[in-house]
């Protein structure tokens, strides 16, 4: 079925209130709840599912937190662990050279995995924020590297049953992170080879790294490993976290044709940062960027541009993608 006929979207809860930066970091609105932040996404109603982060339970219980979002009839289209926000993993979570501290990270791994009947999820994310290195000579590479292996191969094999997907992002908060492009992620996925590792692919991150994210969905959907998707969109250097649909049209038109081209089956998960934007209003416009795109996207003449890109034709291509959005 083409994804225009199937569309899902979902939002990252985060993005709904309390958005902080490193100059206020208090946030840019008085603390939200997550019963406040719900409500925010019932406000779009395009929007029929959310991600989450394990450390929301730590103020309401797993159990309350589902009879919340059934009471609102939202789903879950993934569950995160959260190893960037605490203090003990600051040099790392599940490459840390301290075997408590890594064991601490691999169990609360296995945690979120045992969150996903409850939630009537498939999907766990893994953004590993603190597995790197600020400096040169910081860190024994082949080391940092053989204990993620080793830490992802023994999460994996827990979680079997369930889509296990790693995001990858160039920086942030450390200098640099392990897995900082799609193509180390792949290494990582056919090193282990174990069946349930995938990768999320985050447009902004794609785009920091210097990839095409067309190219880099097309990819990983030839290896079966395109798990879950989240769309933004930024100026490049930088996880900027903006509304989607907002900057780079050309890119992201692009980049949508390869999802439905690909036969992409999962969601389209919302993941910006609106300092300065209300949330519901911020969200309201990434939801009606990607319909409008969806539609426009109708209208591109794939046959001809299919013999265009036969001949290798970059001026034919580009007109026949500008005519999607001048007619």
């Amino acid at each position: 079925m083409p994804l225009e006929e199937n569309l899902k979207l979902s939002v990252g809860i985060w993005c709904m209130g309390g958005v902080a930066d490193r100059f206020l970091p208090q946030g840019y609105e008085e603390p939200v709840s997550i019963q406040e932040r719900i409500k925010r996404v019932k406000e779009v109603p395009e929007v029929e599912a959310i991600e989450f982060f394990d450390d929301e339970l730590e103020k309401i219980s797993p159990q309350d937190f589902k009879s919340l979002l059934d009471d609102q009839g939202l789903k879950v289209s993934c569950i995160n662990l959260n190893t960037h926000s605490h203090p003990k993993w600051q040099l790392g979570a599940l490459t840390h050279r301290d075997p408590k501290l890594r064991r601490e990270a691999i169990d609360a791994a296995k945690k979120v995995i045992d969150l996903t009947d409850l939630f009537q999820c498939n999907s766990v994310g893994l953004w590993l924020g603190v597995d790197g290195f600020d400096y040169p000579f910081q860190v024994d590479y082949g080391v940092e590297w053989d204990l993620l292996l080793e830490s992802l191969g023994e999460i994996a094999d827990y979680g079997s049953q369930v889509k296990i997907a790693l995001e990858y992002k160039l920086k942030e908060p450390r200098q640099y992170l392990l897995v900082g492009n799609a193509f180390r992620a792949l290494y990582l996925i056919k090193t282990l080879n174990r069946k349930n590792l995938g990768v999320t692919v985050d447009f902004g991150h794609a785009l920091m790294a210097k990839e095409n994210p067309g190219e880099v969905v097309s990819i990983l959907s030839r290896e079966k490993v395109l798990y879950n998707v989240h769309f933004n969109d930024a100026y490049r250097e930088w996880d900027d976290d903006l509304i989607a649909g907002s900057t780079n049209l050309y890119e992201t038109l692009e980049f949508l044709y390869y999802i439905e081209k690909s036969g992409y089956q999962g969601y389209l998960g919302f993941d910006i940062f609106p300092y300065r934007i209300h949330p519901v209003r911020a969200l309201q416009l990434c939801a009606r960027n990607t319909l409008d795109l969806y539609r426009l996207l109708k209208s591109l003449e794939r046959d001809a541009l299919h013999k265009a890109q036969e001949k290798m034709d970059a001026a034919q291509a580009h007109e026949l993608a500008r005519k999607v959005f001048f007619k």
